[in-house]
């Protein structure tokens, strides 16, 4: 390009950038200066070979220069009107140069103004001078966020505050060939802000401190895309203080100091819609709602993800979304779908993939075998056949490559890049490695799940746990419950019966502190199936006993319940087990005084007392005499019924063998019978102080299902003593915890308490709706009490 051109693109540039950081239109400048609306546009073209110096001044009073700024402004302009002669700068000499290398930006970024705004703010104290504010903001995460997106479309807004220019420079992390050298991204830097080849210094050094010297009184933008690490970047850095960094990296970049991080999330549902109706057409999104999050839901949320989903449907007009979704939903094929042209979801993550060390790489493809959502240190060991302090580290190093988010101190996949590992694992280890790794996985679940299990066991062995107490063992069953109980599936599904018989058996003093945590109809299922694959009776007897309570407890299904507990005691009864027979008849008065059945129910609790008794099994005994107790009150008969939770109350007061945990949920349970049996009696005050006692204790365990119970008889009894505003929150409290485990029998219950309280304050219209929310949570439930319940909301709403 001719030096003379070279010129007016120079000014013109500044000239542009000015009047779009004053926020001035084209026709406003001319109208302040006195030009014409063409006349600036072909300045600002380059196109006006030698602008008049009258026209030149008005301009710069138009923009309100003073000082170095308009000195700078008028010398460009004077050097556009000095003639050429057709011949040629000489080539050691600097050009003022007013670089604009930003690509073009994205119409259709979404999701992302909240950081825009943050940025344009920083941008103002910045331009400032302000020198306690960051000039360096790092936006960091996994492949495909959109950092590159987000910086060029930040560029372009924030460009109006930078009048020296705006500079980009691609340092390639993500190249085969390797990321840029600094040494050669500052030469290119250099030539961009005028320096000719011949005056760019030889040495690193010699070059990063000239460009700090061009830097240090010029308001610059300088965006660093696809940074590899900080030594990259910090040679590249601006020296002045009007000077600001747009830095993209998969990584953080830590080691950065005194730079502002932004992480990038994923997009929300909205966010994702949006974009898709940017790029396909909001009509056509708006058609298929439905399909559209679907589709974005699939995509995992990720913006390189839905723009090409978008792109492909925007190229392919006869597609429906939902046609889009089809495809998508088969994994396997997946990632192959989301290509369009040279984007793909795949490149994106095998860029950073392939930069892996070995053992990293393997950590990345083994941790795909893991079956929940996410994962801690200690199981990606076991599956790579690493140590734990080895595994730590490595899973740092991914979360770094922007190929793992972290999730508190654990770990998990994006769901597209869990595929790609997928993918990576099949391609790169031979089957007998790939079964070896989850075969391994797999036991080591199981063993460890057995052994949490076995420390809530009443006086059990606890030597050579791993697990210090009961408290450790649960979090450890809460926290990586995804994985055990996928584990526990495995086995059932591959054989391992005798492994799914332990550890359903261990499970079942643990499920009665957490009943409604865990699926326990289901393991329980599983563990019955086994036990009569392996041809154990007694282990059948038992299963089906635990089947029985969660089926009645936790997934209130009284007649499935009571079809298991009469397969336990008739099994129990042929093999002479006396033990389970007991357990049986206790867990079947239980569910007989759920439905209405209280005298059958205190001959099965007797029964239960006079066989623990004779085998001396005290734990068993008081339980089959709570459940006695709570046939008597269902009965009236509440005295009979207070003195036997007393006894039991006393009974967990002393050493029971059961773990801390157990021992206290007991207590708290025979706090909660004595106090049903107190309101019984009209001692309705010391049936509340019970039940908030129970609940105390019940929040301190994690038994969050018993707490709600606890909460909720508290309002009741709150309410039968006429403090109605304490009743309703207490009620509104237990409507939550109820809530969050989805219990749709006793939210129902809840909810029909809350109306009668609206009612008798005289407000209907909060009565009948809360009577119509308890109708919907009584749903297709059928018991003799939910039909009774939904009977009386019924009759109530049509008496409204």
């Amino acid at each position: 390009m001719a030096t003379s051109q070279v010129q007016h693109d120079q000014f013109g540039n500044l000239l542009r950038a000015l009047r779009l950081q004053r926020r001035l239109t084209q026709e406003e400048l001319a109208e302040a200066a006195g030009s014409s609306v063409r006349g600036i546009r072909e300045m600002e073209r380059g196109r006006v070979r030698s602008p008049q110096r009258r026209t030149v001044v008005l301009l710069a009073d138009a923009l309100r220069l003073a000082g170095s700024d308009r000195d700078r402004f008028v010398a460009l302009a004077r050097a556009e009107r000095q003639p050429h002669d057709g011949g040629t700068v000489p080539p050691d000499r600097p050009t003022v140069t007013v670089p604009g290398e930003l690509p073009s930006a994205v119409p259709d970024l979404t999701g992302r103004t909240e950081i825009l705004q943050r940025l344009a703010a920083l941008a103002t104290e910045v331009a400032a001078g302000r020198s306690d504010t960051a000039s360096v903001v790092v936006l960091h995460g996994p492949p495909g966020i959109g950092k590159t997106s987000l910086a060029v479309v930040a560029g372009h807004r924030l460009s109006g505050a930078f009048a020296g220019g705006q500079l980009f420079v691609d340092l390639q992390s993500a190249s085969p060939d390797g990321p840029v050298d600094p040494a050669e991204a500052l030469a290119g830097l250099l030539r961009s802000l005028g320096v000719p080849d011949s005056r760019v210094p030889a040495s690193s050094a010699e070059r990063g401190g000239l460009f700090r010297t061009l830097t240090r009184d010029r308001p610059l933008l300088v965006i660093l895309d696809n940074a590899a690490d900080e030594a990259q970047v910090r040679a590249l850095l601006p020296a002045g203080r009007g000077c600001l960094a747009l830095v993209t990296c998969r990584r953080p970049l830590a080691g950065l100091a005194g730079a502002v991080r932004q992480p990038l999330d994923l997009l929300d549902p909205a966010a994702g819609r949006a974009l898709l109706a940017a790029i396909v057409g909001a009509d056509r999104i708006a058609a298929e709602p439905a399909a559209a999050d679907q589709l974005v839901t699939l995509c995992g949320q990720l913006p390189l993800a839905v723009r090409i989903a978008g792109n492909r449907l925007a190229s392919r007009p006869q597609w429906l979304v939902a046609w889009l979704v089809d495809l998508l939903r088969d994994e396997r094929r997946r990632l192959t779908v989301l290509t369009a042209g040279d984007l793909g979801v795949r490149s994106a993550f095998e860029v950073s993939y392939r930069q892996l060390d070995p053992v990293i790489a393997r950590v990345f493809r083994r941790a795909s075998l893991i079956p929940g959502t996410d994962f801690a240190p200690a199981l990606v060991a076991v599956v790579a056949g690493i140590d734990e302090e080895t595994a730590s580290t490595a899973l740092e190093e991914l979360v770094e490559a922007g190929l793992l988010l972290t999730l508190g101190d654990r770990y998990q996949f994006h769901d597209l890049v869990r595929l790609y590992a997928k993918e990576r694992l099949d391609a790169e280890e031979p089957q007998t490695r790939r079964t070896a790794a989850h075969e391994r996985m797999i036991g080591w679940l199981l063993l460890r799940t057995r052994q949490a299990g076995v420390m809530f066991e009443p006086d059990a062995g606890r030597a050579d746990s791993p697990f210090d107490d009961d408290r450790a063992a649960a979090y450890w069953l809460d926290r990586e419950s995804g994985n055990w109980l996928a584990a526990l599936r495995d086995a059932a599904r591959r054989g391992r019966h005798a492994e799914v018989v332990a550890v359903a058996r261990a499970l079942h003093w643990y499920s009665d502190a957490n009943s409604h945590r865990h699926p326990w109809g289901e393991i329980f299922s599983l563990g019955v199936a086994a036990a009569q694959a392996v041809g154990s009776p007694r282990d059948e007897a038992v299963l089906l006993n635990f089947l029985g309570w969660a089926r009645y407890f936790c997934q209130d299904r009284n007649v499935d319940g009571l079809a298991a507990l009469a397969r336990a005691l008739e099994l129990a009864r042929r093999i002479g087990d006396r033990r389970e027979q007991a357990w049986a008849l206790t867990y079947t008065a239980a569910i007989l005084v759920r439905t209405g059945r209280a005298g059958a129910a205190v001959d099965h609790s007797r029964r239960a007392v006079g066989l623990f008794r004779e085998i001396g099994y005290a734990l068993g005994e008081q339980s089959a005499a709570s459940a006695q107790g709570g046939a008597l009150a269902a009965l009236g008969r509440f005295a009979e019924a207070a003195e036997l939770h007393r006894g039991v109350l006393a009974f967990h007061g002393r050493g029971t063998g059961l773990s801390r945990t157990g021992a206290a949920v007991a207590r708290a349970g025979a706090m909660m019978s004595l106090g049903a049996a107190l309101a019984g009696m009209g001692q309705l005050r010391d049936a509340a102080d019970q039940y908030a006692r129970a609940r105390r204790v019940f929040h301190r365990c994690g038994a969050t299902f018993s707490e709600a119970n606890a909460v909720h008889r508290y309002g009741l009894a709150l309410a039968s003593l006429g403090e109605a505003h304490a009743a309703a929150e207490a009620l509104r409290a237990a409507l939550d915890l109820y809530a969050a485990l989805s219990c749709p029998w006793w939210e129902a219950q809840t909810l029909s308490a809350l109306a009668a309280l609206a009612g008798a304050a005289s407000d209907p219209a909060a009565a009948r709706l809360l009577r119509q929310r308890a109708l919907d949570r009584c749903g297709e439930l059928d018991a003799p009490q939910v039909r009774t319940l939904r009977a009386t909301l019924r009759r109530e709403l049509a008496g409204s």
